[in-house]
């Protein structure tokens, strides 16, 4: 078998068809050898039913179910799951293009570097807002074969930015992720998983190739998993950040320590964002606000500039995270997000 396509899925009832809709016409095309695995990890809505009823009707579609076990640990079940040579990655939120697959396959067999070892295909995407416009400015050259020395252009794009992060964008060779699963310990993170995953990935692989076509289409979902504020953020990402550390020492000893540590302060900009701009009572922002300001990882970072290309909002809430009162400024803030709310459903209403 030449494709496993991996999708976990957790309360994505909403979008489900539409990626289901997308990925199985291509894996049902004649000739072509792959299957679909989804890896149902602790749903709350429809979305297990809705798994185990494309399984049925389609014979290269399985369902696994798992319970909650984390968006890390579901990719890995995936992957232990499947037989195809290459491992495909998405969401349950986001859509492959009607031509992902096969633009895939085509770039898989290129004669330009069809005899040059390699392990990972990378490709572009974009937003549903903007199907035309790539959403990563990569500075990889089209079919061309990264080994050796060469994969540290990767190292710095991952070591300096996101854009590397996510798994959605990436085909792996069976064989790499199974050598990285070998090592790997588990845990349970839904978040700063993929900097983990493809960190490893790209520490492993014996070259990495980069196809400039935008075969993904993210989609941004604030009920998601991964969306609004979740009470595990900061530590999961503190996991996350504590592993990396390792990869960025071997990658470069210093030299993207700094760059590094800018990228954790804004993480900790991330969280108090995500805290008092989240629909939560005043009760738990005020409680979950001291949890972070007083956790380890939010005095060591928190205070450090952020990157130059970080969002707006994530930099508005780092300048009231330097002011004096920083507790009451930011408290403050959340509040009057949610009265901004309340006035607007109230108008709608009328």
């Amino acid at each position: 078998m030449i494709f496993s396509v991996i999708v976990p899925v957790h309360n994505a009832e909403k979008y489900i068809k539409e990626m289901m809709d997308c990925i199985i016409p291509q894996l049902g095309r004649e000739g072509m050898d792959a299957e679909l695995i989804l890896i149902e990890n602790g749903s709350t809505d429809g979305s297990g039913a809705i798994c185990d009823q494309y399984a049925e009707n389609n014979p290269f579609v399985y369902c696994y179910h798992y319970g909650k076990i984390g968006a890390y640990a579901a990719r890995k079940e995936g992957i232990k799951k499947s037989v195809g040579q290459w491992l495909i990655f998405a969401d349950a939120d986001d859509l492959l293009v009607d031509t992902a697959i096969e633009d895939i396959c085509r770039g898989l067999t290129d004669a330009s570097i069809a005899h040059k070892p390699f392990d990972i295909i990378l490709y572009n995407a974009a937003t549903d807002r903007n199907l035309s416009k790539r959403k990563f400015n990569f500075p990889f050259e089209e079919n061309k074969v990264y080994y050796g020395a060469g994969k540290d252009s990767f190292y710095k794009v991952m070591c300096e930015g996101d854009s590397l992060n996510a798994m959605w964008n990436k085909c792996v060779k069976r064989d790499l992720a199974i050598e990285v699963l070998i090592d790997d310990k588990d845990m349970f993170l839904n978040y700063g998983e993929d900097l983990l995953q493809t960190a490893a990935f790209l520490d492993k692989a014996r070259g990495i190739v980069y196809l400039d076509k935008i075969l993904y289409i993210y989609r941004p979902n604030e009920k998601g998993l991964t969306g609004g504020y979740h009470i595990e953020y900061l530590s999961n990402q503190e996991t996350a950040w504590n592993k990396f550390d390792s990869y960025v020492k071997k990658w470069g000893g210093d030299r993207f320590v700094t760059t590094v540590d800018r990228r954790k302060s804004l993480t900790c900009s991330i969280a108090i964002a995500k805290l008092i701009y989240s629909d939560q009572s005043f009760g738990i922002k005020l409680s979950e606000l001291k949890n972070i300001i007083g956790s380890d990882f939010y005095r060591k970072y928190s205070q450090m500039p952020l990157p130059d290309w970080a969002p707006e909002e994530s930099v508005q809430v780092h300048k009231l995270q330097l002011k004096n009162g920083a507790s009451r400024l930011l408290i403050l803030e959340g509040m009057k997000y949610s009265a901004r709310k309340t006035v607007k459903r109230t108008i709608k209403k009328k």
